[in-house]
């Protein structure tokens, strides 16, 4: 006798019932849809479906910027090269901003007649010359010695015809001392990466040091 099967029988595949999608990937991000036809077999398409959550599109064609956003990009650009530009710092020009108006400075106390020989300098002008000159004078110390009484013009000893600055000490004795020391001695201690090359630049020899 011929026993009843229980299980029902599986039906058989066939080519059209694969026409549904097969998804290659566990995330939905792309699903490839293969199409399967008695006449498409051989040669199957290839479909590229957008479907993550995310909006992103990996087969998506690239998007040509527009001219506004190319002229936005550029002004950003130009405004970065700018910046680099204004953290350069020319050292030869600050360095001329520091030393250009004080040597003006003596020169008007010595050749502008406001002070003649022997004549002691307004409190202001001395101020100045002590603050801003003699403090960088390489022989500072020995220079004002005891201390200093005042600052003077006058004539020096070896070259008659050059005009310098004198300190009168609290002693009485009275000594010169060269300002264009105290510039370069200024330059030194303010910039000393550069003050070498700016001093062989820019200071021709003289006849005293």
């Amino acid at each position: 006798m011929a026993m009843a099967s229980l299980s029902k029988p599986q039906p058989s595949l066939s080519l059209p019932a694969l026409s549904n999608p097969i998804s290659l990937f566990s995330s939905p991000a792309v699903v490839l849809s293969f199409p399967f036809n008695r006449t498409a077999f051989a040669s199957p398409r290839l479909f590229a479906i957008k479907t993550g959550s995310d909006g992103s599109d990996l087969l998506r064609k690239p998007i040509v910027p527009s001219e506004k956003d190319l002229v936005g990009i550029s002004e950003e650009v130009e405004d970065s090269e700018e910046e680099k530009e204004e953290g350069f710092v020319d050292w030869e020009d600050r360095i001329l901003e520091d030393t250009v108006p004080l040597v003006g400075f003596v020169r008007m106390i010595l050749h502008s007649g406001k002070y003649e020989s022997g004549n002691r300098l307004s409190p202001d002008h001395e101020r100045t010359i002590v603050d801003r000159l003699l403090a960088y004078h390489p022989d500072c110390d020995s220079k004002i010695g005891c201390g200093i009484d005042y600052i003077t013009v006058g004539y020096h000893p070896d070259f008659v015809e050059s005009r310098c600055l004198f300190i009168v000490r609290k002693d009485g004795q009275l000594v010169d001392f060269s300002y264009w020391k105290c510039i370069k001695g200024l330059i030194k201690k303010n910039y000393p990466l550069y003050a070498d090359s700016f001093i062989l630049r820019h200071f021709r020899r003289r006849r005293r040091s």
